[in-house]
């Protein structure tokens, strides 16, 4: 849990005092619907589900949009994480291809390099989210780098 806030300060009631309610459905891209889940599961704040995680960011969005807009750089910044997201689905089987083909030609010290060298590239990444997204493709080499007895 957060201990700098409130955690009531993160619920945002999902109806008016007369019980009153809207539904609003929408398409996100799949890298949103991710980080959503992630930050649900990561118990950060008082966000008990997904739904709840919504209405925050949509009241949070409202608040922002309601001052001065930041600049193009911080809006373009706001979009890079569905781009992240699209980078990490087309590569995140790079390391265990590169891995299996290593292994394939008897090449085993430079799959174990390759795998350190991705883990300490991939350790640095100063976003949670990313780095421990990247740093699980490591994993799963090293854990068949071991399964073959390497």
């Amino acid at each position: 849990m957060n201990t700098c806030h409130d955690d009531g300060n993160f619920i945002v009631p999902s109806h008016d005092p007369d019980g009153a309610s809207a539904r609003l459905t929408v398409q996100i891209h799949p890298g949103q619907d991710r980080i959503l889940e992630y930050l649900v599961d990561a118990k950060r704040n008082a966000f008990r589900d997904k739904e709840a995680l919504i209405r925050w960011c949509i009241c949070w969005g409202i608040y922002t949009l309601f001052g001065p807009l930041p600049n193009s750089i911080s809006l373009m910044e706001a979009k890079m994480n569905i781009f992240y997201d699209e980078r990490f689905e087309e590569q995140k089987d790079c390391l265990g291809i590169s891995i299996h083909k290593y292994v394939a030609a008897g090449n085993v010290d430079a799959a174990r390099r390759t795998v350190a060298l991705c883990h300490q590239d991939y350790s640095r990444i100063a976003c949670q989210y990313w780095r421990e997204r990247w740093l699980s493709t490591v994993q799963e080499q090293m854990d068949q780098l071991k399964r073959l007895g390497f």
